[in-house]
């Protein structure tokens, strides 16, 4: 049973009041097991994680040692992600060399050995390819 008391504040009797103080405590347990599971998980996240500036002279490193940055990496695979689904709207060629360009990851001299053209053509179909890529992306 509750009841009311002047201060609008509600008291518990009897059974009630036993009921509310077993559940309250069971309460507290659970809060205090989910807040440690929780505090674990965090832990193991950032025992595996390193944010980029720690890591900044180990990625400088490595991309001493490769070809292209990171940065490059990651801008050019997130590129062909984009292009992807508008490949029908480009001629064969500069299909081909958005292929060499983002899922070969070529340079443009060297897409331009493998397809056979001058540089400057390769530069001319990225351009023009990428352009329709822009204006069908501004229609959706």
């Amino acid at each position: 049973m509750a009841k009311k008391n002047n201060a609008n504040k509600y008291w518990i009797y009897g059974e009630d009041a036993a009921l509310a103080a077993q559940f309250t405590a069971y309460l507290g347990k659970v809060l205090k097991n989910r807040r440690s599971t929780y505090i674990r998980h965090l832990n193991k996240i950032q025992a595996k994680e390193y944010s980029y500036e720690d890591m900044a002279e180990t990625i400088e490193q490595v991309d001493s040692i490769r070809e292209e940055s990171l940065e490059s990496t990651v801008e050019s695979k997130l590129m062909w992600e984009a292009i992807k689904p508008y490949l029908h709207k480009l001629s064969p060629k500069e299909c081909e060399v958005m292929i060499c360009l983002y899922i070969d990851r070529l340079s443009i001299s060297d897409t331009a050995a493998k397809l056979k053209i001058k540089p400057d053509t390769v530069s001319t179909h990225k351009h023009n390819a990428i352009n329709k890529i822009r204006k069908e992306m501004e229609e959706h």
